[in-house]
């Protein structure tokens, strides 16, 4: 009879137990994935980990990594009967029995960091607290940084930063001595048909009557967005908050809201002020 070592034995018992690691990707470009997320997934690729992730994040991973291909969740975010919170817990659901009950080695892949705006990522993440699972979490940069090259913004008076969403609908309130970011500013409604650009006009309109409530109409604002593949440049367009409801937009684009102490102090008219607001590019081109 062959004798298995202890340490073999504990070596054999964890390559079976499964493991599951979420892998951050940066907002957008390749080039903007960390070392250690590279690593990751050509480890993963190699061993054969199974690998899930969204439409951008899957395409992300493959440039990376040649050869790779992960499994597509987007069902989950099609299916005209299941809106977006039932989704996202399905997703974290699913993803911990593949890796800890199906002893699986599972890799969620997701654009940006997995820390920001990601809701499934905090089920997972509290699911696996509350078992005392093991979850490994690779940082990717943050769709943040990224928005706020195209502002003047350095964090000595704070940021507010909330979904569109929290402030048109759930009756949170903003202050106005600061600044304040607001993302996913066309994502209209909770089901599989928030994605369409053209409904965010309704998101928009919501989001204008809310923010009149503390802001004038003149109020200068920038829509942040990305100029999309292949150079995902970041653009920007400055203008009044009254005009924020007249022309649809990509639903991950951002507002920016300077305070009213900075709009009254720092420029002397809205057209100043809509040009003041805006930051050139950091990838060296004009605007």
């Amino acid at each position: 009879m062959r004798l298995t070592s202890p340490t073999q034995a504990t070596s054999s018992v964890t390559e079976a137990a499964g493991s599951l690691t979420i892998v951050g990707l940066g907002p957008a470009r390749p080039d903007q994935i960390t070392v250690e997320a590279r690593e990751a997934l050509a480890g993963a690729h190699e061993r054969g980990h199974r690998i899930y992730g969204l439409a951008h994040a899957r395409d992300v991973a493959a440039a990376v990594v040649p050869g790779l291909t992960a499994r597509s969740l987007d069902y989950l975010y099609t299916l005209s009967s299941v809106d977006r919170p039932t989704a996202y817990r399905d997703l974290a659901k699913m993803l911990v029995r593949r890796a800890f009950e199906d002893h699986i080695d599972v890799v969620y892949v997701v654009a940006g960091s997995p820390l920001f705006i990601n809701d499934a990522v905090m089920l997972i993440r509290r699911r696996c607290a509350e078992r005392r699972l093991p979850l490994r979490l690779i940082h990717g940069l943050s769709f943040v940084e990224v928005v706020l090259e195209r502002v003047f913004w350095t964090g000595h008076r704070g940021l507010q930063l909330y979904s569109a969403w929290n402030i048109a609908r759930d009756d949170l309130a903003l202050d106005v001595r600061a600044p304040a970011l607001l993302c996913q500013l066309g994502e209209f409604s909770s089901g599989a048909d928030a994605l369409e650009a053209e409904g965010s006009v309704v998101m928009l309109a919501a989001l204008r009557k809310r923010l009149r409530e503390w802001y004038p109409a003149d109020h200068p604002v920038v829509v942040l967005y990305s100029s999309g593949r292949p150079d995902y440049r970041s653009l920007a367009r400055a203008l009044p908050l009254s005009q924020i409801a007249e022309q649809p937009v990509p639903v991950y684009s951002n507002l920016w809201i300077p305070s009213l102490e900075l709009a009254a102090h720092e420029v002397s008219s809205p057209e100043e002020a809509a040009a003041s607001l805006i930051a050139p590019p950091s990838d060296g081109l004009s605007a």
